[in-house]
């Protein structure tokens, strides 16, 4: 395993030929989180923001590897019946995208697709009316672990100012609760500068 793991990195180094560069974006973000276990749920998409570094490891003028680092700060909201559930949590998210690059007169457009794994954290829900009788109780801790799938398409001017687009499909590790088997999709539009 581990003489797996450093062909790869060696790999990386010897082929990438140093042509590695990092970078920074800046992006707003829509959320929709979906609960299996809610019979007749209706969820809608809510803003949020984050905030990323990246690397950006080129092979060739066609194609480059690139691993993220995000702080993501998100909000959703399900309706159930006559309650709404907020959901505000922060998440720490690592992407990694196979970026493949056309060359135009003016810059370069890219597409890229990969995994991307995650931690909420500082998260929590809760109602605008319960019927309890106890307004802003937390009904779902929403700390933990996820994983998915991540599509970005953007364009890199000459400047290296660039411009995103995004999709993120997410599915929470495990389950503590009921109604905490989260599905979530997050549609993102951003800017970035790579140095």
């Amino acid at each position: 395993m581990l003489t797996a793991i450093f062909s790869v990195c060696g790999f990386l180094h010897t082929n990438a030929q140093n042509r590695v560069s990092f970078g920074v974006g800046l992006e707003g973000n829509v959320t929709n989180v979906k609960l299996s276990n809610l019979q007749g749920a209706k969820a809608r998409f809510s803003p949020g923001a984050s905030v990323s570094g990246f690397s950006d490891i080129a092979f060739g003028t066609n194609f480059s590897w690139r691993p993220e680092l995000r702080i993501s700060y998100t909000e959703a909201k399900v309706k159930v019946k006559e309650e709404n559930i907020n959901f505000k949590y922060a998440a720490v998210e690592i992407p990694v995208y196979a970026l493949g690059r056309y060359r135009t007169t003016s810059g370069t457009l890219f597409l890229g697709v990969g995994p991307h794994i995650g931690y909420g954290f500082s998260a929590d829900s809760e109602t605008e009316k319960i019927a309890s009788g106890n307004p802003g109780e937390n009904i779902l801790e929403l700390d933990h672990w996820y994983a998915g799938g991540s599509a970005t398409a953007g364009y890199e001017f000459r400047n290296r100012i660039s411009v995103r687009a995004g999709y993120q499909l997410s599915y929470d590790f495990h389950s503590h609760h009921k109604i905490n088997q989260k599905k979530t999709r997050t549609i993102s539009l951003g800017v970035g500068y790579r140095f």
